[in-house]
């Protein structure tokens, strides 16, 4: 009997230390998200390791003389390897092994890195700086490799750079002080009709005013980092981006040549001068009539495909609507070759308008396709008691294969004003942005302030998109306002806005973990449809509300959206931890009024087909279930 009790105190006892353990390392996460600049722990890095003669360089130390221009070298070299294997780099002495960035500047516009006797040597050029040397060997050597890389005394790596134009070239002073926006755009354009790459001053700070302009990008530009002051308090034109990064050709209208198409079309019916992104039109007909604060009539029925010359549609990318006529269709000619864009420390002072919907744009808009934007930062300050929302800093729009990484955004503080329905309303306002946008993907980023602080709005919004990735993102939130057809959120931390989704095709929630009220919310305001699978694999889910459920989906079965609304028909959950005490249920009650087999729903909810759940846990004594609403959940978890 004696034995007994003492199992049952051990186990007990074994039970609350877990309990409390688990309490204190979720305030030790939240701490450490707090603080900003968060980086997700599933980052997925290159190399295991990088040696130097055998010697791991986390016995190394950065050494630099004095001055911008080095203290940036010596950062970016420390965020570079950091990047590379996750050894973090510190300045140091000369007594230790070193990686030693020399004072003496060469003039030949070269870059050299060489290993002697233990330690790595970094020469930079008067014109193109040090950093710019250090970020394409990375590039070049670094980031092209896996496994292991091992630097040996005799190592040398030389880059010299040409074919390039400066801001400074056209007048550019640089002091954060005077206009430098049409030495900007005069540089652009001289190099966008020579076919030259743009180079930033590396220690150089450009402020660009509100003036009606915008810097045309079409060749490959190295902000390195350089700062950039966007001034939003006095803007002539709130809807003109500050730089578009543009394609090479111009659109072309082929309304007349497309014949109406059916949802399973591999075809368009007529063939094209080049590889297209196509986005196709139908005014007749309304789709995501919203409800709620913000309701409106609804959308044009639009759809977004990629097609290639002889008109043949991408599997990648089907269409989701039958066009019983198209009153509108406009290919987007696909640029093969990549051109990216590279660095640059921007802040945003803050427009500090009446807080009304009047969009500001002032900002960054890709509408070239194969564009990589990688490195970018950009920090919000002076938001004060009003304000207007932003669409977005970076803007993806009529584009395919694009990619944003190892960039650092920032949420915007929220404002309200009078919405739709005649109701105070938070005004939606996002850092990131993309819309008919196709094969689009978000790697390593993560956000200046806390992605758990409901004070910011969610940093991004998407409508139209294709084959939307987040992967190693630290973000407040993934959003899908107007539908994406397949989404992918894995190796991601995601804060209070969480996971919101529209749509349809498959999404993919993989190691990735959620601190919000709702693991996924599919958003009410367009009906809680997913016409398709998700998969949730390998996850966490730490709830900030008092709600049982996993998925969030309101439906009053009583509103035509312009769609039939489904639940996701195949839903597999392989790897689930609730950091919650009790019971859960996968979804809540969706529609509190129908509770009876016999309710006579006006537009009902299409109910999940199939549900699989393995290795599911909680905090404490936690089970699982569909739903408390069994009036509308007729399929049981299997395993």
């Amino acid at each position: 009997m004696l034995s007994r009790i003492i199992a049952m105190l051990m186990c007990v006892v074994s039970m609350f230390t877990s309990l409390f353990s688990s309490i204190s390392s979720e305030v030790e996460f939240k701490n450490e998200l707090a603080k900003g600049n968060y980086e997700s722990p599933y980052i997925v890095r290159p190399f295991d390791e990088i040696t130097l003669n055998g010697v791991s360089i986390d016995e190394y130390t950065v050494i630099a003389p004095d001055g911008t221009l080095y203290s940036n070298a010596a950062e970016t070299l420390c965020d570079e390897f950091y990047k590379a294997c996750g050894t973090k780099i510190s300045a140091g002495n000369a007594d230790k092994k070193a990686f030693i960035i020399n004072e003496s500047l060469n003039d030949t516009d070269s870059f050299s890195l060489k290993v002697e006797n233990g330690n790595i040597y970094i020469t930079g050029s008067t014109t193109v700086g040090i950093s710019r040397g250090i970020t394409a060997f990375a590039d070049e050597v670094l980031l092209s490799s896996d496994g292991s890389f091992d630097f040996k005394d005799g190592y040398e790596y030389n880059k010299t750079f040409s074919h390039f134009v400066t801001y400074e070239d056209f007048g550019a002073v640089g002091d954060g002080k005077a206009d430098d926006f049409e030495a900007i755009v005069k540089a652009h354009e001289y190099a966008n009709t020579n076919g030259l790459s743009v180079f930033a001053s590396e220690t150089a700070t450009y402020y660009i005013s509100g003036a009606n302009r915008t810097a045309h990008i079409k060749t490959n530009t190295d902000w390195s980092t350089a700062r950039f002051i966007i001034d939003d308090t006095n803007v002539e034109n709130r809807s003109a981006w500050v730089f578009n990064i543009a394609p090479s050709q111009g659109s072309k209208n082929i309304t007349d040549k497309v014949s109406p198409l059916k949802i399973n079309a591999t075809n368009i019916g007529t063939t094209l001068d080049e590889k297209s992104l196509v986005v196709l039109t139908d005014y007749n007909v309304k789709r995501y009539i919203r409800k709620g604060l913000n309701q409106n009539p609804g959308s044009n029925q639009t759809d977004v495909i990629l097609v290639d010359e002889n008109g043949n549609i991408s599997s990648d990318t089907p269409l989701i609507w039958d066009f019983d006529a198209i009153t509108g269709a406009t290919a987007y000619p696909i640029d093969t070759e990549t051109l990216t864009v590279k660095g640059g420390f921007f802040t945003t002072l803050a427009n500090n308008a009446p807080s009304e919907y009047n969009y500001y744009t002032r900002g960054i808009q890709v509408r070239r396709s194969n564009t990589v934007i990688d490195g970018l930062y950009h920090d919000v300050k002076n938001e004060g008691k009003t304000g207007a929302p932003y669409s977005a800093f970076v803007s993806l729009s009529c584009c395919a294969d694009v990619t944003v990484k190892n960039s650092t955004f920032t949420g915007h503080k929220k404002y309200s004003t009078i919405g739709s329905a005649g109701s105070s309303v938070q005004m939606g306002t996002y850092d990131i942005g993309a819309a008919t946008a196709v094969n689009a993907k978000f790697i390593n980023c993560n956000q200046t302030n806390d992605i758990t602080d409901g004070d910011y709005w969610g940093i991004a919004g998407t409508n139209y998109c294709k084959n939307l990735v987040y992967d190693g993102c630290a973000l407040s939130r993934f959003d899908a306002h107007q539908g994406v057809l397949n989404a992918t959120v894995k190796n991601s931390v995601l804060g209070h806005h969480g996971i919101k989704l529209i749509g349809s095709g498959t999404a993919l929630i993989e190691n990735t973990t959620v601190l919000a009220q709702d693991f996924v919310d599919l958003r009410p305001d367009y009906g809680s449809t997913w016409n398709g699978d998700l998969i949730i694999r390998n996850c966490k889910f730490y709830p900030t509300g008092v709600s049982l459920h996993i998925i969030n989906a309101e439906n009053s079965e009583d509103h035509d959206f312009g769609y039939t609304c489904y639940l996701p028909q195949r839903i597999e959950i392989d790897g689930l931890y609730v950091n919650r005490i009790g019971m859960n249920y996968i979804f809540n009650m969706v529609n509190s009024k129908h509770i009876v087999d016999f309710y006579n729903a006006e537009y009902p909810v299409v109910p999940p087909e199939e549900i699989t759940v393995k290795n599911f846990s909680s905090l404490l004594f936690g089970e699982l279930d569909v739903s408390m609403n069994k009036a509308i959940f007729k399929t049981n978890i299997s395993s």
